[in-house]
Order: structure tokens, then sequence, then C-alpha cells
């Protein structure tokens, strides 16, 4: 596979996203502080950010057709950049545009690079897919280690988790402006009415799967710092495991899949790891123990979202594209959703006893497995 400039320059955005997005749990508490409000509300600001994703779900496809890919690559780049600006100011409701706009042009890019890549590689499009998805993932680690250098540093949470993919997304912009990108084919019609009851199984498994990765991606550092007495910058580091252990997972993706046959196995096998993962995490009477939990938890987690997606866009082969949007869709109301109501639990009980949704949404993705059709 050769990778041109253009294929770079998708690497490198969709990297700044992942950095992003898996970042921003490394920030609530320090963003909380500063704001001055409670766990509920500080919640609010991933939950706009998956309101973006739920946006772009509805609007992305026709947006695409009217202006074109390359314009929305652009597009999404400026709405990523304009929201970083925006969160770093110390007015609150300019921080929540900021989050909203990081949601919609991370949002078009989840929508976009997949399909620029494929057309970009037409012979190897799951090569192209798979390598930058593991370079995002490895990327996204480096997210709550740099905010906890950052705060350790005595810099604050913006130099960490703000400055490094917003300049690195300029530039690139910059740079790429006049690198050509395949434009958009025709987008099929809709699926036809009898095959849609096909795509409510799989539908719900991302659901599920995002559900339990974004309970532990935005707040294990307020557990880690809540239970254990870990500090500003250290409990970003400490959860940070989790998205190690994560990246190693989809690493292994290939040997992986190749010696597991079948889905049901698959997410049966990832779902046992990540209980046991998630079981340490919460009982662990020390800090190590609790980071041993989390890169575990990490590396269960790690192929349920790509085998429950593979799963979305195989119910509709007629139409692949419009079922990965739907899948979008799905990851939008679990980011939003479930470590929000993960958040407002907290403040009702503990932290630790809301933490408890996480084992129901894995018993529930088991039953929705073992009962599924092979």
């Amino acid at each position: 596979m050769t990778r041109d400039t253009a294929t770079w320059v998708l690497y490198a955005v969709l990297s700044c996203m992942s950095y992003l997005l898996n970042g921003m749990g490394a920030v609530l508490a320090p963003l909380q502080d500063d704001l001055g409000v409670n766990r509920a509300q500080v919640a609010f600001y991933p939950t706009l950010f998956a309101a973006g994703l739920l946006l772009i779900g509805l609007v992305g496809g026709p947006l695409v057709g009217r202006v074109g890919r390359v314009m929305t690559l652009r597009l999404s780049v400026t709405c990523m950049i304009a929201g970083g600006l925006l969160l770093a100011t110390p007015v609150r409701s300019l921080t929540l545009v900021g989050a909203l706009l990081l949601g919609v042009g991370g949002a078009l890019l989840v929508q976009l690079v997949p399909a620029l890549l494929g057309a970009l590689h037409p012979h190897a499009p799951a090569a192209a897919v798979g390598e930058a998805n593991g370079l995002a993932s490895a990327v996204s680690v480096l997210a709550p280690l740099a905010v906890a250098g950052a705060l350790a540093a005595g810099l604050g949470w913006r130099a960490g988790y703000l400055v490094a993919p917003l300049v690195l997304m300029a530039i690139v912009a910059l740079l790429s402006w006049n690198v050509p990108m395949p434009d958009a084919a025709d987008v099929p019609d809709d699926a036809p009415a009898g095959s849609r009851t096909a795509l409510v199984g799989p539908w719900i498994e991302v659901l599920l799967a995002v559900s339990v990765e974004f309970c532990m991606v935005f707040w294990a550092a307020s557990a880690v710092g809540d239970w254990h007495h870990a500090s500003s910058g250290l409990a970003p580091a400490v959860a940070a495991l989790f998205l190690v252990g994560m990246a190693t997972g989809r690493s292994l993706a290939v040997p992986v899949t190749r010696r597991v046959h079948g889905h049901r196995a698959l997410l049966l096998g990832c779902t046992a790891v990540a209980a046991a993962g998630f079981a340490l995490f919460w009982a662990a009477p020390t800090l190590p123990l609790a980071g041993v939990g989390l890169a575990v938890a990490g590396l269960g987690v790690a192929l349920l979202y790509p085998t429950t997606v593979s799963r979305t866009v195989a119910a509709w082969p007629h139409a692949p594209d419009k079922a990965a949007a739907r899948a979008a869709m799905a990851s939008g109301l679990a980011i939003g959703g479930a470590p929000f109501l993960l958040a407002r639990l907290s403040d009702t009980v503990s932290l630790r006893t809301a933490y408890l949704i996480v084992p129901v949404l894995l018993a529930a993705l088991v039953a929705r497995t073992l009962t599924s059709r092979r």
C-alpha cells in the first residue's frame, strides 16, 4: 500500500480527533474545578460532543452530496479548531459551543475518513482504514499523559489537551490545501423496508459496546482520584492505562480475528476479559492494582466496537454507507447517554456505585450476543 500525501493528511486529522475525544475524560475534573459546577453539569460536555455525532448522522450524507468530500473535510477541521479555541475560554457558554463544534467536526471526520481512504486505496481499503484507526488509538494514549504532565508542571489542562492537536491540525490544513482528494460517489437509495429489521440487533450491540468504552474513557480519571486519592496529575496518567489496553488490543486485531471464528465467540471472549478487568479496577484496594484492572479492561473492550460495527455494516450489504451512518448514530447516543447517566447517578449515590452501570451494560451485550442469529 502506497501512502501518498493525502493518506498522511487523513491519518493526521483522524489522530488529532481521537486525541481530543479520548483526552476529554482527563480534563473533566479540572474543567469542573475551573467552572465551579458539579459532576453532572460537566458531564454535559461529552454529551454535546456526542450531539454533534448525532447531528452529522442525520445530515452528513446530504451535506457531502451537496458540497463534496473535500469541502466537507475542510469544514470538519475548521469546526474542530474553532471548537478547541472556544473550549479554552473561561466563559461557560462559549465552552459549551466549543464542545458542540468539536463533536460536529469529529463526526464529519468519522464519516469522511473511511470513505476517502477507501477511494484512495481501492485495492487495500481495509488495510488503510485499519492502519488509520490503529495510529489514532496509539495517539489517543498520549492525551491523558499530556494533560497529566501539563497539570503536574502547573501549566493547566489546556496546555496538555488543546495545544498539540490544534496546532497540528492547523499546519496540516495549510499544507494540504492543494492536496487532491477523491470526491464523493453517488449515494445509494434507502434500503428496502423489509431489510430494516436486520439492522436492529447489530445496532443495539454498537450502542452497548460504545457505552461501555466511554464510561471508562470519560470517568476513569475521576474514579482513580476519588477512590485512591490520586493527584490531579497522576489520575489521568493512571486512567491512560485503559487507552493503552485498547491500543494494544486493536493492534492485535488481525491475529485475534484469524484465530477466533465467528462474531459470537469473539464478542463473548472480549466481554469476559473486559468484565474481569473492570472487576479488578472497581474493587482494587490499591492504585497499582486499579491500573492493572484498567489495562485489562481496555484490552477486552478494544475489539467490541470494531466487531459490532462490522456486523452492522454487513447487515445491509446493499447499502453499507448508510449502515455505517446508522452505526455512527448509535455511537453518538452511547457517548452522550451512558457517561452522562453515570455522572447523574454519582451525584445521587456515589461514583463507585454509579460505575456498576458498566457490568450491567456488559451483561446486556452478552445477552444480546447469545440470542443473536449466527
